[in-house]
């Protein structure tokens, strides 16, 4: 009989383990990194904000302030920084993933030569968990079927819990764990809300992992929706900031200066940037309009609050099990305030989407339901202007206003002046070997057996150490929908180039929408926090020396070819998955990616729905819908009436309504397009049509930001008209819907495929 031998092991010290296995330290810091959306530099009470956010205020005083840290004006690109220690166009994330293209710096895919941390942190056994807003998927590999290279868990996590696009409805969201979309686990008028959830996750997931293994490290990247719109928060939490905002946005930028210069913030030499010309001033703006303007920001701090609130849960756990000492914390924003509620706000932020302009009567119609329900509300750019005090501009420019943001970072055991300034110059890219770092960790020359590319950031570990310590970054380049910028040695030239997409702005500003005609500016940084000073005419040399580096840097990191709209880049655009079809066969239970599913845009559509049996008058439920009331349509039975109605943005809604066909085993309706707008809408019973009525509205271009499903025999999230509540499933015996977009929806070819259906 062979006898295994036994090894004895020591507990006290450690054992080579054979080679080839994984590592698996028990014991190591662990890593938390709260990426906050389309929060300004001055929205955070520690950074000077009369907003309350003690959570993230105590991170702050128990660790340090960076306040001369830099993203890269849009949240994605921002994140791809964060998470790879390269520039974003270096790892394809010039742009959105939600527009990939051809070219190497936009394809929205981040290659793996660029190892993710948590991909690094995974090889020396880290546990990971990404919990909320991803946005770092193209958009036609969103849909349940993937392809899932560039979902959270190929890119090294463990677990993931959030959606996968770029805004979500903070109510009825489209989310996801690991790679399967699923519902909220409660409804909203239960008390659902998205926040919520994801602290409940984070906590859930750190507290399976401890039951299971007590010592093994985590990395938790924790990326709430908020304050990204829509501002959805409780009621009670907007009420807690009644009447704080009366005073209008010129006051708090005056106000929230001199609380910034009194903490130390900005240097006491700090200048207000000065309110440009097309944002309103407020003392000359009606009393309707500031009694909107101010409620709507009301909205925003009681979101930012309830985040703070919810994050600071995930925190109060840690320090309940004596977790935080050992854990570092690091706390972003990943670009500026943005303005694209306009000068107006809105209360649905999908009419910038379908390039409405803002009704301000319409507005103040639903001042008292921002925040809730039927809103997917944003505030007016002179509040955006606002929270990046007293900086330059927003988000998507590449002034200071839309790339420099709030940074706290929470070290424990390496930080000695706890609530201390840095105010060194830093980018997102410098995260990652920060993190490294500090877990004595070094940066892998392979990850899962690939090669890796260089990494563009530097440790700050040397800034943490020593508040005089001299900038570890001499250089970054900025470069975000054809504005663009560089840093050196305390230097900044940025051009004052205005993106041709976006709705009003270009005819409002002063700046250029022409590459050949912008103008660059140059500012001493160091001496001019605010971009207030332009030495362009004092330092030509200066100036001169800086475009080139600027070329020099977009060659080296694949910036080119530049590019500043939408449409420009729809001929380059690269959907892998998505190849057009005319008809779609969906089954009871059946949900579709409006990535896809049918698209009704533009053309003329037919949908059948076929029966196993007849159709009584007390048959209810949906057939199929998409979309809610915010936008969206629906097809359903309630009331002894069939129903399909069209909610364009919220703005508008038009049902066409019939009662009942007794004893129908198909129904139909069809939608013929008319020049001008609108078209035609038939009502079909066996083939035959039963009615037809002119429907003013036009299809919205998208029905959510990210990909609404179409249902089939039950519906989701909010309805998209009061008859009905989802899931309002279909009682009847129902079989299938088929979809047919094109020439296909005519109503004689809506009648051959009905004829067909029934006799298969």
């Amino acid at each position: 009989m062979v006898r295994t031998p036994r090894i004895a092991v020591s507990t006290s010290q450690s054992v080579s383990e054979p080679s080839g296995w994984p590592a698996f330290p028990r014991a190591g810091m662990n890593v938390v990194l709260v990426v906050l959306d389309d929060l300004g530099f001055a929205q955070l009470g520690c950074f000077g904000s009369d907003i309350d956010t003690p959570g993230f205020d105590a991170l702050a005083a128990g660790g340090l302030r960076f306040t001369n840290f830099h993203t890269t004006a849009l949240c994605s690109p921002t994140r791809a920084c964060l998470l790879t220690g390269r520039n974003h166009h270096r790892v394809g994330v010039g742009f959105l993933p939600d527009v990939p293209m051809r070219f190497p710096g936009y394809t929205g895919r981040i290659p793996p030569e660029a190892a993710t941390l948590a991909e690094i942190l995974s090889e020396v056994g880290y546990a990971t968990f990404a919990i909320g807003k991803w946005h770092l998927t193209p958009r036609d590999e969103r849909t349940p079927a993937g392809p899932y290279a560039q979902w959270p868990l190929r890119k090294g996590f463990d677990r993931f819990y959030g959606f996968l696009g770029g805004d979500s409805n903070q109510w009825t969201p489209d989310l996801v764990r690991d790679n399967t979309y699923v519902e909220p686990p409660r409804r909203p008028e239960e008390g659902y809300h998205l926040s919520e959830d994801l602290a409940d996750r984070a906590i859930a997931y750190v507290r399976e992992l401890r039951v299971h293994q007590p010592e093994r490290p985590f990395f938790l990247y924790l990326a709430p929706g908020a304050t990204h719109a829509p501002h959805h928060v409780p009621r009670e939490w907007i009420e807690r900031y009644a009447g704080r905002f009366d005073d209008g946005w010129d006051v708090w930028r005056e106000r929230t200066l001199e609380r910034q210069r009194a903490m130390g913030v900005v240097p006491d030499r700090a200048e207000l940037s000065a309110r440009p010309r097309w944002v309103q001033e407020w003392a000359t703006l009606p009393s309707d309009e500031r009694r909107l303007y101010a409620r709507m920001q009301e909205v925003f701090a009681g979101f930012a609050s309830h985040a703070d609130h919810h994050v600071g849960r995930v925190m109060t756990e840690l320090e309940a099990t004596g977790e935080l000492d050992r854990t570092m914390v690091l706390v972003v924003s990943d670009n500026g305030c943005s303005s694209e509620g306009g000068p107006h706000g809105s209360v649905n932020e999908l009419r910038f989407i379908a390039d409405l302009h803002e009704d301000l009567a319409q507005n103040l119609e639903l001042i008292d339901e921002l925040g809730g329900f039927r809103t997917y509300n944003h505030y007016p750019w002179g509040w955006a202007l606002a929270g990046n005090t007293p900086l330059r501009r927003w988000k998507r420019y590449t002034w200071e206003g839309g790339i420099r943001d709030p940074f706290i970072l929470r070290w424990p055991g390496r930080v000695r002046d706890a609530g201390g300034v840095r105010a060194q110059y830093c980018h997102a890219v410098d995260v990652l070997p920060t993190v490294l770092e500090a877990l004595d960790v070094p940066m892998p020359e392979r990850v899962r057996g690939v090669a890796q590319m260089s990494v563009d950031g530097v440790s700050l570990a040397t800034l943490v150490d020593d508040a005089a310590a001299r900038e570890v970054r001499a250089t970054q380049y900025y470069e975000m929908w054809g504005s663009r910028a560089i840093y050196h040695d305390g230097w900044k030239a940025v051009t004052d180039h205005v993106n041709q997409q976006h709705r009003g702005e270009r005819e409002l500003t002063d700046g250029s929408a022409d590459f050949a005609t912008d103008q660059w500016l140059l500012f001493d940084v160091r001496d001019d926090f605010s971009e207030v000073h332009d030495r362009a005419e004092e330092q030509p040399a200066k100036l001169r020396e800086l475009v080139d580096r600027w070329w020099v840097e977009a060659g080296r990191n694949g910036v080119l070819p530049l590019d500043d709209g939408i449409v420009d880049r729809f001929p380059h655009v690269d959907f892998r998955w998505l190849r057009g079809r005319s008809r779609y066969e969906l089954h009871p239970g059946a949900a579709i990616h409006e990535e896809a599913g049918p698209s009704l845009v533009g053309t003329d559509f037919a949908m059948v729905a076929v029966l196993d049996g007849p159709l009584a008058e007390s048959h209810e439920g949906v057939l199929c819908e998409q979309g809610d009331w915010t936008n969206g349509w629906a097809w359903f039975v309630a009331d002894r009436s069939v129903t399909w109605v069209l909610n364009y943005v919220g703005e508008a809604s038009h049902a066409v309504r019939v009662a009942v066909p007794v004893g129908a085993t198909t129904l139909g309706f069809s939608f013929t397009r008319r020049d001008g707008g609108g078209g035609v809408g038939r009502v079909l019973a066996d083939g035959a049509v039963v009615h037809e009525e002119d429907v003013p509205l036009d299809v919205p271009f998208r029905w959510s930001p990210n990909g609404a499903f179409l249902t089939v025999g039950f519906g989701r999230g909010f309805p998209v008209c009061d008859d009905y509540r989802p899931p309002f499933r279909f009682d009847g015996p129902l079989a299938r819907v088929v979809v047919t977009v094109g020439d296909a929806s005519d109503p004689d070819s809506l009648r051959a495929v009905g004829t067909a259906l029934r006799h298969q």
